[in-house]
């Protein structure tokens, strides 16, 4: 374990990055009309995030003896696509992206894009909640983490990054969405997103950017797992109800989601209009809570059942 931590090759690479880092803070530093700290910000946090991620799924790797399953369940939980991608794979006997090296290059380069980014637009607080907060975004956050950093390559292209101040967390004019005047947040990225700080749409997007944080893999994959359960449900009830299918699968996989209705919540309080008069189909918030009780007593068996099998036997 130790002398994978201290790989030379990988150590080479986080010191390049840091390097390049310190190149790009002090190109944005000059355009900014900023201090040199920028720079040192800006590289040191791209540093710190490929060496953090890196070493904490090192670790993991390690404590279940760097088996197949081990690799895939990383896979899955702390970056979703190469679980995914291998899991399909796994068909045909091919392991391509869940194995302890590739997984430790997906690591180093998804916690340094995460770095670079939060120091190149200065983000995070310089105190120990923006320590924490970069810590968990590096760590059990990481899932989300991977999206953001595939949101920050897209919106490079096809959004605005706004200046909100040292928030812990990105924000987008534009950029990459699932739905026109929807906001869509991974990790601690908000894309598609002009309300700022104070509104209530912000205030529901900054909910999921706590929800990753707080409960990392458990968040993304029971988000994704409630709207796969949710699919065939969602279209009976389309055709039961004569519902257009877009409008039930929209309720039932959406706006029913717990995670969802948790954001609302918050965003009602901030004045928004309640989640149900988004249509018919969507539940209170009672049978959400009864309904995600059940859901999540589940998920949280089957969580137990694979990392029993893989870091307790």
């Amino acid at each position: 374990m130790i002398e994978r931590l201290f790989d030379p090759i990988a150590i080479l690479v986080i010191v390049g990055i840091i390097l390049i880092a310190g190149i790009i803070g002090a190109i944005v530093a000059s355009k900014a009309g900023e201090s040199w700290t920028t720079a040192i910000e800006v590289a040191l946090l791209a540093g710190l995030g490929a060496l953090i991620a890196r070493s904490v799924i090192s670790i993991l790797l390690s404590l279940g003896d760097d088996t197949a399953g081990a690799g895939l369940i990383v896979g899955w939980g702390f970056f979703l696509w190469p679980g995914v991608i291998d899991t399909f794979l796994a068909l045909f006997g091919v392991q391509l992206l869940t194995s302890p090296p590739v997984l430790l290059w997906i690591a180093l380069g998804v916690g340094g894009l995460c770095g670079l980014m939060d120091g190149v637009h200065r983000i995070r607080t310089r105190d120990l909640f923006g320590a924490a907060t970069f810590a968990l975004d590096t760590t059990w956050g990481l899932a989300g983490t991977t999206n953001g950093d595939l949101l920050h390559i897209i919106n490079t292209f096809a959004g605005t990054h706004r200046d909100d101040g040292r928030r812990n967390a990105h924000r987008y004019e534009g950029g990459f969405h699932i739905k026109k005047d929807f906001a869509f947040t991974q990790g601690q990225v908000m894309s598609e997103l002009s309300d700022g700080p104070g509104t209530p749409l912000y205030a529901h997007e900054r909910t999921h950017v706590s929800q990753n944080r707080a409960f990392g893999p458990l968040f993304v994959l029971t988000y994704i797992g409630w709207m796969v359960v949710m699919f065939i449900p969602g279209l009976i009830v389309s055709v039961v109800k004569g519902k257009p299918v877009r409008e039930a699968l929209e309720a039932w996989c959406y706006f029913n989601n717990p995670w969802e209705a948790w954001g609302y919540k918050v965003g009602e309080g901030e004045g928004a209009s309640p989640r149900t008069a988004f249509g018919d189909l969507i539940w209170s918030d009672l049978a959400v809570v009864v309904v995600a009780v059940f859901y999540f007593a589940g998920a949280l068996g089957l969580a137990w059942l694979a990392f029993s099998a893989v870091w307790l036997s």
